[in-house]
């Protein structure tokens, strides 16, 4: 009795702690809607800019996600990130275009930040405190 608990007890911790590592997956409507709300926050677009921003966001979470499902689990996933990294490069340059002079410039520190934490992982820079 108590070695069934025991694996009952296990078998949960194993199936909890698997999906705790998983990544929440987003449709493109939602990834779209996501990515606008923090581009509108750091830049204050207008409505004609959401408009315009917006289209160019779910057009390009569609293309992603049509390349994440050709590609599948077995799929070149090189060959995939290196066309999701033209397509973002693209979109970027529409999104520019879009923007005034003072919008792209903060729109460059958002990349730009979006960069570096990418670089460590995608976690977030803790500062570290110097020692007194």
């Amino acid at each position: 009795m108590k070695q069934n608990l025991l694996l009952i007890a296990l078998l949960a911790g194993t199936i909890s702690l698997s999906q705790a590592q998983q990544r929440p997956q987003f449709n493109p409507e939602e990834m779209a809607k996501r990515n606008l709300e923090m581009i509108d926050k750091r830049l204050s677009l207008t409505d004609d800019q959401k408009a315009k921003v917006s289209a160019i966001l779910l057009s390009q979470s569609k293309s992603i996600d049509s390349l994440r499902n050709a590609t599948g689990a077995e799929g070149d996933r090189q060959a995939m990130r290196s066309k999701m990294q033209s397509l973002q490069q693209e979109n970027q340059q529409k999104i520019k275009g879009v923007l005034t002079d003072v919008q792209k410039e903060s729109y460059e520190t958002l990349l730009t930040e979006q960069r570096n934490r990418m670089g460590n992982g995608g976690q977030r820079r803790v500062r570290e405190t110097p020692a007194n």
